[in-house]
């Protein structure tokens, strides 16, 4: 099955009323005359805007509607050929001076702005640590490990759009949910997610959309879906708006796990498995899906996807970074053994996955590291937290893509 084409694309006018006051009658066509000319240029305009994101104001309110294209749904098929058109080698410039030497682990990176936040399991005690951009500075720590009040064990980044935060944290044993100003300053806000049932922590990807609106991908009764949720005083509101599962028969929340991120300003989602090679892109409501599948050359509803073992399964996705024009996915296409043979004869390398956000592939690049990454598209560049190197950072410029 290829895409389909045939989709609803509404350009919509906001119709406006006419008062006019005139002294004769003669001026009054006049005026009408002009007006409707106006109007049919405006819907000629309005016409040619099909399949692209336009801004419009109201200027008496100030307020800015953005309208997004709709995303095509369907299932593209990759497993015999390349979207990329092959891949790019990049080489890292390692970024040494007045940062910080730390171990890497269980890293989280997030970037805006000037800033650079990091989640990391090892550094003296606190587990989160703000950088200056472009020259990763380390400006401080904070984020105490620990089980008092303040105190984080398993937090989690969490992406906001708001301009005065530079995140959210989420303590996934608590569910609660912490600001960060630029300044480094976490404060507990009024917020508290409802608890998955079974298990002591929560496995939620969450992100914040506006408000009291978060979306997220947790464990479900399927393996994994995807829940839109509000979050009030005195009541939360949680929906489940997509299953992620692959496979009716396999409901193991392990089998479907992967890596979320959400573009509100162009009103998608997308969701890469990790031990599947397929990448899903949604609209905010998953009323559109298209699907990207590397795993096979054709729609095929009677050899269901399977997983049977993580330890031997090669490790797909792992890691992912949304941005305002791309969204970027670590690779790594080998299996966890393959990985630790290479890294004895001190291979290190690692792939980064570049698609728009109407699911289309872009590029594909290689880095000379394995390690955790980030974007700082506004600076070009990719971050990456290497595992191998005493100075952890290396930061790649990221290449123009080939005209297609």
């Amino acid at each position: 099955m290829s895409i389909n084409n045939e989709y609803t694309h509404r350009n919509e006018l906001s119709p406006f009323g006419i008062y006019l006051t005139f002294k004769s009658n003669f001026m009054q066509m006049k005026q009408v005359h002009v007006l409707f000319i106006l109007f049919l240029l405006l819907s000629a305009c309005a016409g040619r805007q099909d399949n692209k994101n336009v801004t419009t104001t109201n200027e008496e309110k100030g307020d800015t509607v953005k309208m997004v294209s709709p995303l095509i749904s369907g299932e593209s098929f990759y497993k015999e050929k390349d979207p990329f058109n092959g891949i790019k080698e990049l080489t890292g410039t390692n970024i040494t001076g007045d940062t910080a030497i730390f171990k890497i682990g269980e890293t989280e990176m997030l970037v805006k702005g000037n800033y650079l936040i990091a989640k990391n399991r090892y550094y003296n005690g606190d587990l989160l640590m703000l950088f200056s951009l472009p020259d990763l500075k380390l400006i401080k720590t904070f984020g105490r490990s620990g089980k008092g009040p303040g105190e984080l064990m398993y937090p989690h980044l969490v992406k906001t759009d708001d301009p005065d935060l530079l995140c959210y944290v989420f303590e996934s044993t608590s569910q609660q949910l912490y600001s960060v100003d630029y300044s480094g300053k976490m404060q507990l806000m009024d917020m508290q997610f409802t608890d998955k049932k079974g298990g002591w922590f929560s496995d939620k990807q969450i992100v914040h959309v506006g408000g009291n609106t978060f979306l997220y991908v947790e464990s479900s009764s399927n393996g994994k879906s995807i829940f839109h949720t509000e979050i009030n005083k005195d009541s939360t509101q949680v929906k489940e708006i997509y299953s992620l599962s692959l496979n009716p028969k396999q409901k193991s929340w392990t089998a479907y796990m992967g890596d979320f991120a959400v573009n509100t300003e162009k009103d998608r989602m997308v969701y890469a498995y990790k031990y599947f090679k397929i990448v899903k892109f949604m609209d905010m409501n998953a009323d559109s899906v298209r699907t990207i599948n590397f795993e096979r050359n054709t729609f095929d509803d009677t050899s269901p996807y399977r997983v049977d073992g993580m330890d031997g399964n090669i490790t797909h996705y792992w890691g992912i970074c949304s941005q305002p024009d791309y969204v970027y996915i670590l690779y790594s296409g080998r299996t966890p053994y393959d990985v630790s043979k290479e890294w004895q004869k001190h291979q290190y390398y690692i792939f980064v996955e570049q698609y728009d956000w109407d699911g289309n592939p872009i590029q594909k690049m290689k880095l000379d590291r394995w390690g955790y990454f980030t974007v700082d598209e506004e600076r070009q560049q990719i971050i990456l937290a290497s595992l191998s190197d005493d100075d952890p950072f290396l930061v790649y410029s990221i290449p123009e893509p080939d005209k297609k």
